[in-house]
């Protein structure tokens, strides 16, 4: 984990080889359903969540909130890139007043073997 300062957000889109790093947009809710609704993604992130439940509640926009980021291939969404902070002590749980940054991704299963996650994690961190 690394500190995580004052950070303007939303920052520009974030360009690498073949991913653009952006905020969500109305464009990206089907994405987004897809990937919380999938089982295979659901291995990792305690279960997927009913494609129903999800139609009800990601919002026409999905939300918008610094450190989570839409990871684009070509103009359609394949993931995402999150920073959360964390308060050292509990790291288990995001706090808006964490002192520390964990970086996490979520990508489509249509995505994975690529290397898509090493590359916008790359980008996220500036390390590319």
């Amino acid at each position: 984990m690394t500190e995580l300062g004052p950070v303007a957000w939303p920052p520009a889109p974030i360009r690498t080889e073949r991913l653009v790093l952006r905020e969500p947009g109305a464009r990206d809710r089907p994405a987004v359903i897809e990937l919380f609704a999938s089982p295979q993604v659901g291995t990792y992130i305690g279960g997927a969540r009913p494609r129903d439940e999800l139609e009800q509640a990601v919002p026409e926009v999905p939300r918008r909130r610094p450190g989570h980021l839409v990871v684009d291939l070509d103009g359609a969404m394949i993931g995402m890139v999150t920073f959360d902070r964390r308060d050292a002590e509990d790291p288990g749980h995001a706090l808006p007043g964490g002192g520390r940054a964990e970086l996490g991704y979520l990508f489509l299963p249509a995505a994975w073997g690529r290397g898509y996650a090493a590359e916008a994690c790359a980008a996220a961190l500036g390390r590319e």
